[in-house]
């Protein structure tokens, strides 16, 4: 048995071309290293097509590939297979595996790669690193091949990776575009999953699988009882930051430049998708074309999208899905109204109303585009895409395809509109990364326990109001009442309801399960909203409650089943609190979600990278230095924070860096308020700005503390206060004696200032 060897999607990898994901990455390097213990952990991938899917299992294969030579045995041996380059047929496909497999065995073992794929040839070479089992299996597959029996052969090639090698090294399988699996010939759909159900039930493999199409693999997963084992990894575009570096790979490499604030505005215009990029940097290569400004970049923009790279790439991509010129016709009309137009639309029967034709090829159109990941089915509700190329693209195919307009027409359209609509409100992207904390907050409960009162606002300002953070942080460790959040498997956003009439969206959907038993008894939804309004009004609690009634109608779920969730950030009506009690909602002030955050180690709307130019000083050499006197009295430590606001300015620091420094100080004033025990009365503060740091001192003039018991004492009562500050500064050195204590802080301004010191722990 002889074919000519492909090495597929491997070779054209590039990891030098690879930036971001570091995220996905962590999380998928971890659960396949959890393997080497026995623990396989399985994870599917989707998102929007050519997204980026591939290159994450690529990525993830060559970092595993490269683990240092000390690493213990067995070493993790990636399998990369992808299932989108096969034929239909069964036989095609058990065949194509086992070549793809053995080869890829070989080569990580270190052998130089054959000509052609020689099954014998290649046992022979495996025997001699003690894997002999592979010869057995090609025996069987020649007779299940002979006999013409498609799914034994399915059987046989599918089971070798998981008897194989053992010893020396074991399985990870990175299963990629396994949507296709469910194209082949005669096979039931859903075969794959069932052949691969007990290695995955067994939970000793790491399993990855990927694809644009989540709606038919979770079907079949939820056939096979397996929804339950995998964990949902949705992938969209790059954060701002790796899609900088993108630019700057791409346009070094093509020898062509683009301004700074023109690569952000190109990046957020193609949804930070890193395909994209590459198309747009191959525009302006090949066109020769100098991008100054926002109005060059449009019209380069809408130049693509009517006849370059972006309008080749979508009309080859739809020309794939629907052969048919009529049903490519009807699908891009009916993208248009739902994509380009947001035509509010989020069930099966609205769609093939909208489609206009009969319900057999209506349902043609939609799994076709459910198949190529324009649409997502999750839990009997349709998702479209939201590609803002994608929604340019189908208005130039619109306008001229229906309406007769030329390309020019539609790409002056295209750049008026654009140049015309306004930016981004800055009130709503703080929203919109106030949603995201959110989102990966829930992402990391895994059925940790918390205070119910960060979900309970009224209780906590009862109780909290008024008191400094120190107080509230010591409160909450010894708040009794706890509340067990459970085990997310997917968080989406903007789930819409299928009634009729307006769109009843909530900021974020989670799906969990309770005790990480993952079964229908054991299902709950939490319905999130996030509000930036000045006052949380009755009527904004009212409307959720009512989006929350439909929800619960719609699924069917019993009351312990729906948990409701309101997020917000300003005041509250009294009204609005009596209504949250009365349909027990939970709700949480930003000051309660700083609190929820650090307790799983996150920092609030900090989900990307902050590049910032490093901290500028004031004309002059000499540093400024300010000295404070406050009196021991309730509240002054919030003229402390002013005073250090304001010498912050000076240094041009960034909010995140001021808040950290003024909570800081906040902190220390507390602490010798309370603990100082000073005479006098009075707390003595400097502050000295130099141009590579900020010193923040405070100086009380008490009985100082010691070792002994009296330590002991001060040590529990100010441990709570000098832990939080010395995650808030790098640099913490406590002076005591009996004259007073001095705590000198130290928070350095430039990103590669030498830290000298930072982190040491002094006495508490």
């Amino acid at each position: 048995m002889r074919l000519i060897w492909n090495q597929g999607a491997g070779l054209s990898f590039r990891p030098e071309e690879f930036f971001g994901r570091e995220e996905e990455l962590a999380s998928l390097s971890r659960v396949c290293l959890e393997g080497r213990s026995g623990i396989g952990a399985s994870v599917m991938i989707f998102g929007p097509p050519n997204v980026g899917k591939t290159s994450i299992l690529l990525k993830l294969k060559h970092d595993l590939q490269r683990l240092p030579e000390g690493s213990p045995p067995p070493r993790p041996f990636p399998f990369y297979f992808s299932f989108s380059k096969i034929l239909s047929h069964p036989l095609a496909l058990s065949q194509h595996f086992l070549q793809e497999y053995l080869w890829q065995v070989l080569a990580f073992l270190g052998e130089s790669p054959l000509g052609a794929f020689d099954a014998e040839a290649m046992c022979e070479r495996l025997g001699t690193f003690g894997l002999t089992e592979c010869r057995e299996f090609l025996i069987a597959h020649r007779m299940w091949t002979e006999r013409g029996d498609g799914l034994s052969a399915l059987v046989n090639a599918l089971s070798l990776p998981f008897v194989s090698g053992r010893e020396i090294f074991y399985p990870v399988f990175l299963f990629d575009d396994f949507q296709y699996t469910c194209k082949l010939q005669n096979i039931p759909d859903g075969a794959i999953l069932s052949i691969l159900r007990p290695h995955i039930k067994s939970g000793h493999f790491p399993m990855i699988i990927s694809g644009s199409s989540p709606g038919h693999v979770t079907a079949s997963l939820k056939r096979e009882g397996l929804y339950g084992s995998f964990q949902m990894m949705e992938v969209g575009g790059l954060f701002p930051g790796a899609s900088a570096k993108m630019w700057a790979s791409l346009f070094e490499r093509r020898q062509i430049g683009m301004p700074p604030h023109i690569q952000a505005r190109a990046a957020a215009r193609l949804g930070h998708v890193p395909i994209y990029q590459r198309m747009l940097a191959e525009e302006v290569s090949f066109r020769n074309v100098q991008v100054t400004d926002e109005i060059g970049f449009e019209n380069l923009f809408a130049l693509s999208i009517t006849e370059g790279q972006l309008n080749r790439y979508w009309r080859e991509f739809f020309e794939n899905a629907f052969p048919d010129r009529l049903q490519r016709a009807r699908a891009i009309k009916f993208l248009k109204r739902v994509v380009c137009d947001q035509f509010p639309l989020d069930t099966v029967e609205g769609a093939l109303s909208l489609l206009g034709t009969s319900p057999a090829e209506g349902g043609e159109i939609l799994s076709s585009l459910e198949f190529k990941g324009l649409l997502k089915s999750d839990f009997e509700q349709l998702r479209f895409v939201n590609d803002p190329v994608l929604a340019d693209f189908l208005y130039w195919a619109f306008e001229r395809g229906v309406l007769g307009k030329t390309s020019s027409q539609v790409a002056a359209s295209l750049v008026q509109a654009k140049l015309s609509r306004a930016a981004l409100d800055p009130v709503e992207g703080e929203r919109e990364k106030w949603i995201a904390v959110t989102k990966e907050l829930m992402r990391r409960w895994d059925c940790r326990e918390v205070p119910t009162l960060l979900f309970r606002f009224g209780g906590f300002r009862e109780r909290f109001g008024g008191k400094g953070l120190l107080e509230v942080v010591i409160g909450m460790e010894k708040e009794a009442q706890k509340l067990r959040l459970p085990k997310i498997s997917s968080v989406s956003t903007g789930y819409k309801t299928r009634r009729g009439g307006p769109r009843f969206d909530f900021d974020l959907v989670a799906y969990g399960f309770h005790d990480a038993e993952f079964s229908e008894e054991n299902l709950v939804i939490w319905a999130v909203d996030v509000t930036t309004e000045k006052t949380l009004t009755a009527r904004s609690v009212e409307h959720f409650e009512n989006r929350c009634r439909l929800l619960s109608l719609e699924k069917g779920l019993k009351d312990e089943q729906l948990r409701k969730w309101i997020l917000f950030e300003g005041a509250v009506d009294p009204a609005a609190l009596e209504q949250v009690a009365r349909y027990d909602i939970f709700l949480t002030h930003r000051s309660q979600m700083r609190l929820f955050l650090n307790l799983f180690g996150m920092e609030e709307l900090d989900l990307e990278a902050d590049v910032r130019k490093p901290a500028e000083m004031p004309p002059g050499t000499e540093p400024l230095e300010f000295e404070l006197v406050l009196p021991m009295k309730a509240d002054t430590e919030v003229v402390a924070a002013r005073v250090a606001e304001e010498v912050a300015a000076y240094a041009s620091l960034d909010k995140d860096t001021v808040d950290r420094v003024k909570m800081a100080i906040i902190e220390a004033c507390i602490n010798a308020f309370e603990h100082s025990g000073a005479e006098s009365g009075k707390v003595r503060l400097r502050y000295i700005l130099s141009p590579e740091k900020i010193e923040l001192f405070v100086q009380d003039e008490g009985k100082g503390f010691r070792g002994g018991r009296a330590g002991e004492e001060s040590k529990r009562n100010r441990g709570w206060g000098l832990k939080l500050i010395r995650e808030l500064v790098d640099d913490v050195e406590i002076m005591t004696g009996d004259k007073g204590t001095t705590v000198r802080m130290v928070k350095y301004l430039g990103s590669g200032s030498e830290k000298e010191g930072a982190g040491s722990q002094g006495p508490e």
